[in-house]
């Protein structure tokens, strides 16, 4: 987009004729003598050789509409990449690995139905790299707890019940329920510093009146279940896809257990439309999610995402 004095300029370069160029901009001669004069004096040199009535454009004059012509074809060009950017048919999501085998597939095949020719890309991994992701411009949105990270934004969806895990010989596994404080003296195996969940625990046990003994950390809550069931300890986690035979989930009547989880992007990052209206999704469907169930999933599926197509394409944090 030129100024209307650089424009007036390349008019008149390119029909070295005064009176036409000023009919094509509908304007005045004088006008387009007087614009073409300031400009001169601006630059300290005249851009035109007056030849009797008319004008020809110097070597100064040619230096200078090559350079406009140039800056013009960019601006044009950034234009076309910014329109082709606004119309983006990708939408990249981080998730925790907990929501990969039930939530994240059924909001992404219930978002594909409505945009059939969206390109998914799922990033599943811990929450410091996903905030990491989501800062660096990786991921559009992130699904996850809230982030103790400045410069994005979170807004809370849904609560989401946590069980005491243990293994089924536990001395609590035969148990309806139980209150948080009565694993006071067991040895926990928890999510390293700095997880979500592990900021979870780290507070609900804190608050039921003791400090968890750490036995072992991991990075993931499968691998925290494994731990469980080899007797390292027990821990705080969702329900999650169909029941173990290996580990018991207990509820837990006092304190009341959860986390919070919900929608994240960066502040002053701009998001494409597409990612607006899968954020607007979630905040929709989110809410209206049981994140307990166990309905549709299927015990042999690794994770959900099999028979979503090839519009989805996701990675690990392995894979990376």
């Amino acid at each position: 987009m030129l100024t209307d004095q650089l424009r007036y300029f390349v008019a008149a370069a390119r029909s070295e004729h005064m009176a036409r160029a000023a009919e094509q901009l509908d304007l005045s001669q004088p006008a387009l003598s007087r614009s073409i004069q300031k400009l001169e004096e601006e630059l300290g040199l005249p851009l035109f050789d007056r030849v009797g009535r008319g004008v020809r454009l110097n070597e100064a004059g040619k230096i200078l509409l090559r350079r406009v012509d140039r800056a013009s074809a960019e601006f044009e060009d950034a234009m076309r990449e910014l329109k082709d950017f606004g119309a983006t048919k990708s939408v990249s999501v981080g998730y925790l690995s907990t929501f990969g085998v039930r939530l994240i597939p059924e909001l992404v095949k219930g978002f594909s139905a409505l945009e059939p020719n969206l390109q998914f890309n799922l990033f599943e991994g811990p929450s410091p790299l996903l905030m990491k992701q989501l800062l660096n411009g990786e991921v559009d949105l992130c699904v996850s707890t809230e982030p103790d990270v400045a410069g994005l934004e979170w807004q809370p969806l849904i609560k989401e019940e946590l069980f005491a895990i243990v293994p089924m010989d536990h001395r609590l596994a035969s148990r309806k329920s139980i209150e948080l404080i009565e694993l006071a003296n067991e040895p926990f195996v928890a999510l390293r510093a700095g997880h979500g969940l592990r900021l979870v625990l780290d507070e609900l046990c804190q608050r039921a009146g003791f400090t968890p003994k750490i036995n072992l950390e991991g990075y993931e809550v499968s691998s925290l279940r494994g731990l469980v069931v080899a007797g390292f300890g027990v821990t705080l986690a969702p329900k999650r896809s169909v029941s173990a035979a290996t580990y018991v989930d207990l509820p837990i009547s006092m304190p009341e257990c959860f986390r919070v989880v919900g929608v994240s992007w960066r502040k002053e990052r701009w998001l494409s439309p597409k990612a607006l209206a899968f954020r607007d999704y979630l905040v929709k469907k989110l809410p209206a999610m049981n994140l307990s169930s166990d309905k549709g999933v299927a015990p042999a599926e690794a994770n959900g995402f099999s028979k979503l197509g090839a519009h989805v394409r996701t990675l690990s944090r392995s894979s990376r």
